[in-house]
């Protein structure tokens, strides 16, 4: 196989027709989204994901992605090697292209009928949802970030993931990543701490989880 003949661009995935042509051109390298990305945000959360299916069963949990090329894809959906991305964006830019790839209603759709949901999420990914999201009865929605002027649901959990949480071993830009994969070592350490993490209406289980896998590979 040769090299891969450049990536999809923004141009690319705002005309049909040419994404379409694009698209097939490059269909000898798309991969499952899982490991089509390859930042180390992605790679921690990846490796959290893995520690939990291999404790507690591959069914555990679902991974879903938010592209701004693709919008809300699945783990295993097989993309083509892209260029787009929601950062740095303007929030009106990035709520109607989020609108147009429907990704705001997906969401509300994927997250039906899980106990809880953790979002990894920057700012203008946290957009592109379309803030607030109503969690169902009994339903935990916990945002990992230091963003909490946006307008979240009063039952949201919000753990900072600022630069006072650097001391969990990543930089702000992979912090998140990082924080699950401490996270998902400490739960497979004590499974008993998921009741109460499904019960706690605050952060503090979860922080107290991150810090018990802190020391764990």
């Amino acid at each position: 196989m040769g090299d891969c003949p450049g990536l999809l661009t923004q141009a690319n995935f705002d005309d049909p027709s040419l994404f379409q042509r694009r698209e097939a051109e490059l269909s000898a390298w798309a991969l499952p989204a899982r490991e089509l990305y390859t930042g180390r945000q992605h790679r921690y959360m990846m490796n959290g994901v893995n520690a939990v299916r291999h404790r507690f069963g591959i069914s555990v949990c679902s991974v879903k992605i938010i592209s701004a090329g693709y919008g809300l894809v699945d783990e295993e959906q097989r993309l083509a090697p892209y260029e787009a991305t929601f950062q740095q964006r303007r929030p009106r830019w990035i709520q109607e292209q989020a609108k147009r790839l429907g990704i705001p209603a997906a969401v509300r759709k994927a997250v039906i009928g899980f106990d809880a949901v953790l979002f990894l999420l920057g700012k203008e990914y946290l957009i592109s949802i379309h803030l607030p999201l109503f969690p169902g009865v009994n339903q935990r929605f916990i945002f990992f970030t230091s963003n909490v002027q946006l307008p979240f649901h009063p039952h949201s959990i919000i753990v900072p993931a600022g630069h006072t949480e650097t001391r969990f071993g990543a930089g702000v830009m992979t912090l998140k990543g990082k924080m699950f994969e401490r996270f998902a070592s400490g739960l497979c350490s004590a499974p008993e701490k998921w009741s109460e993490l499904a019960s706690d209406n605050s952060s503090a289980t979860m922080l107290a989880l991150i810090e018990a896998g802190q020391g764990n590979p």
